[in-house]
């Protein structure tokens, strides 16, 4: 969304584009000006934005509503049942449905009392965490409770944290920010805190651009916790992958790729590579000697570049296959594979042999599921899954490779493990409770509740936990909310 001051329209009044072409106007000044007179909202305040794509485009603006309902830009559909919900703050999208008629007048946006009404479902404040800045006049009032402790108290709490709570601990006062100094998790001593602390699940990252925050959101409690962003700084707004508690992205403040582990804030980076890489994936966490970098470039010459950390460079292999509709590349050993712009598998068979471009395979996507509107690849254990989801969710099916039948198999069960998706990148683990077995989550949040939704292939059926116990019972993804900040699963890790 943006916006550009009235008082800077002036100069344009004389300015007639009606019935022209580019290559007519004489003088483009004026118009190339224009382009940079437009700076993005970042909050919508009170207003309302209403598109009816449904009617013709309608558009219709209100510059105050209730504090709670605005902030919204909604767009209703060409086939006018789903609302579209963007909260240009949040940077947020929802989805409901809108079976019946609704049309952005002053009769539908008030009743008659004037109060005002949309049909956004009200955004309780109790479920919102608030992120601003503390001045030194507002620490003796509101954090007088933790400051009054001594501060030698303050020192020997902290020692008796570890993980997530000393990150919280650290961020609730200048007091316990004090108190609490950076820790190196990695080292011998730091490490010793950890052993006895687990996660039972991945979190959802979310990285806040217009705050210079990370959000991370446990799955299984909702709890939110904030980090200020100090170095995710990410090329084309995008994060490669995310894997064993470390993040891959091109780093626009060091100008190349990294590694960065947002628990410790360990950064590594890697050797310029003579492309720009879009796809990529990697074998093990960088700190191990056996880790393999893999990207596809960007690029018509059909390459694929491979890094092995500790190496000064990337290797470069000719293969046959168009790399700019290659997604979800998973190493599975010394074998790399892919889906494809119509989701088929590609495959590489051992990256080691230098010339790749005679051992391409491929298995187009199962004809039950087609036409799908989303396609995932991952990896479990030693089987390579693919995850098809339907419009809007409707349908979500899981299907294993068979390599001895170069065919893909339907299955049931996840059995102990779980899935993890985001947009660009999948993992599988092994569920570390039996609650979180044979489950797929999304990065969706209920939009009523605000807890993380997951698909179970015992109910097939959408579901949150609340208070450890499974609530909700969604068929499809309508009223739910999804991030549109860059965003990832990442295994929590101090090591």
């Amino acid at each position: 969304m943006a916006s550009v001051k009235s008082e800077e329209l002036e100069r344009f009044k004389g300015l007639d584009m009606s019935c022209k072409r580019w290559q007519e106007v004489e003088d483009l000044a004026d118009v190339f000006m224009s382009q940079k007179m437009w700076e993005e909202l970042v909050d919508f305040k009170e207003a309302i934005f209403f598109v009816d794509i449904a009617l013709d485009h309608l558009v219709y603006y209100r510059p105050a509503i209730a504090s709670e309902l605005g902030g919204y830009i909604l767009i209703r559909d060409d086939m006018g049942k789903i609302l579209y919900s963007y909260h240009v703050k949040d940077n947020t999208i929802s989805l409901s449905s809108m079976p019946s008629l609704v049309l952005p007048t002053s009769n539908v946006l008030e009743n008659d009392h004037g109060v005002a009404k949309c049909p956004v479902e009200s955004r309780q404040e109790e479920d919102q965490i608030a992120i601003r800045s503390v001045t030194h006049n507002e620490v003796g009032l509101n954090e007088f409770n933790l400051l009054d402790l001594p501060f030698d108290i303050l020192k020997l709490i902290m020692k008796h944290c570890v993980g997530v709570e000393y990150m919280n601990f650290r961020a609730t006062c200048k007091g316990c920010h004090v108190a609490a100094p950076l820790i190196q998790w990695s080292n011998e001593a730091s490490s010793k805190r950890l052993k006895t602390y687990s996660l039972v699940s991945p979190w959802l990252l979310v990285v806040d651009k217009n705050q210079g925050i990370i959000t991370f959101t446990d799955p299984m409690s909702g709890n939110n916790y904030f980090k200020k962003n100090l170095h995710v700084s990410l090329a084309y707004e995008e994060i490669s992958c995310s894997r064993f508690g470390w993040l891959l992205f091109k780093s626009t403040e060091f100008y190349c790729l990294v590694f960065f582990n947002p628990f410790t804030n360990d950064l590594r980076k890697l050797p310029e590579a003579d492309f720009n890489l879009k796809s990529m994936c990697f074998s093990a966490p960088p700190t191990s000697p056996n880790c393999i970098v893999v990207g596809f470039p960007v690029t018509d010459e059909r390459l694929v570049l491979i890094h092995y950390v500790g190496e000064p460079s990337w290797r470069t292999l000719h293969v046959d296959v168009e790399p700019k509709s290659v997604r979800f590349p998973t190493l599975l050993g010394q074998d790399l594979y892919a889906l494809g712009g119509e989701g088929e598998l590609i495959g590489f068979k051992d990256l080691s042999i230098e010339d790749n471009s005679s051992t391409f395979v491929g298995a187009k996507a199962p004809i039950s599921c087609m036409p799908p509107t989303q396609v995932y690849l991952t990896k479990c254990d030693q089987d390579l899954l693919k995850v098809i989801v339907g419009k809007f969710g409707e349908h979500v099916a899981v299907f294993k490779w068979i390599d001895t039948k170069q065919e893909w198999e339907k299955i049931d069960s996840l059995g102990k493990h779980t899935i993890y998706i985001c947009g660009t990148t999948s993992f599988s683990i092994k569920a570390k409770m039996p609650e979180t077995e044979n489950k797929i989550y999304f990065p969706l949040l209920h939009s009523k509740n605000k807890k993380m939704v997951f698909y179970s292939l015992a109910t097939c059926k959408y579901h949150t936990f609340i208070d450890g116990n499974i609530e909700h019972h969604l068929k499809d993804i309508l009223g739910t909310t999804y991030h549109l900040f860059p965003h990832a699963w990442i295994e929590p890790s101090w090591s």
